[in-house]
């Protein structure tokens, strides 16, 4: 079945393994966290791949840091009822893993403080409610503060006895050094996960999830249209048929609608060995730090 069935949300039922790995996963983070459905999509890996039955969670706001989510009065688009506090729907609502957005060029140019005290309180927060915290180390731009930021994370992550490490900037970086010809947004876009560095993504957390390769898994993967140049008519049309899942029923309608517009691209099969060894190898390494 191809993945665009288990992921499009005229479909409600996805068919989940009862034998391992019975798993809420909490995502915390913003537009390069939500975009393309990217939690949904690792979900739906792990269920179909690995024999996980794992369900996706999404909580944030667009353009933000995880650390604003814990500042008093943060009102987030997706994921907390009013007048929730993040750290009441962790210790509520008993995730197995939580995944932490960690953004390379906050860590770095930002003030640092703020992030590395709420990364402790959000991993002591997460280990008393029984689960795991999950850095999703995320940076797509060029500068210096990349390699700044991706040093910091990995500093955070040993203080704080990080267990599953998601390399994904260190990823885009040897592709980058070693594939210039593969274009990990979709240009004109540099802010967000294009086709292939989605996948790419996927195949990081595939890795560090599971500590299996990805090399080998189909070459498929769902893109969003690019924000904004997508017909808003059809989308409205279409999601006035649809019967939302649970991962988009609880979205805001602007999600829902880009969301619905999404289409599967197919990746030629040596691009797609190439990048899946390349989250391998990426993995391995960090995590011989840990």
């Amino acid at each position: 079945m191809k993945q665009l069935a288990l992921t499009l949300m005229l479909f409600t039922n996805i068919a989940f393994s009862q034998n391992n790995q019975n798993s809420r996963i909490l995502f915390l983070g913003s537009s390069s966290t939500y975009c393309h459905d990217m939690p949904l999509q690792v979900s739906n890996w792990l269920n179909i791949y690995a024999d996980w039955n794992s369900k996706a969670f999404l909580t944030g706001r667009s353009g933000t840091g995880f650390h604003e989510y814990l500042r008093a009065g943060f009102e987030a688009q997706y994921g907390l009822e009013n007048g929730q506090t993040i750290l009441e729907k962790i210790e509520a609502e008993k995730y197995g893993y939580v995944v932490i957005q960690q953004i390379t060029y906050f860590m770095a140019e930002e003030d640092s403080l703020e992030i590395i005290e709420g990364t402790k309180l959000l991993c002591d927060a997460i280990r008393k409610a029984g689960g795991k915290p999950v850095f999703y180390e995320m940076g797509w731009r060029l500068g210096p503060e990349n390699e700044t930021g991706r040093e910091m994370i990995l500093k955070e992550a040993l203080d704080n006895g990080i267990e599953i490490y998601v390399p994904c900037s260190r990823a885009w970086k040897k592709v980058r050094a070693e594939r210039p010809d593969i274009e990990l947004h979709n240009l004109p876009d540099t802010d967000h996960p294009g086709t292939l560095g989605t996948y790419l993504n996927l195949c990081c957390f595939f890795a560090a999830l599971t500590g299996k390769s990805p090399v080998g898994l189909p070459a498929d993967v769902n893109n969003w249209p690019r924000f904004g140049a997508f017909d808003k008519l059809e989308a409205s049309n279409r999601l006035e048929n649809a019967q939302l899942d649970y991962y988009h029923s609880v979205m805001p309608v602007w999600m829902q609608q880009i969301s619905i517009m999404q289409t599967e691209s197919q990746i030629d099969e040596k691009t797609a060995k190439y990048l899946q060894k390349t989250a391998w190898k990426t993995w391995k390494q960090i995590n011989k730090k840990l």
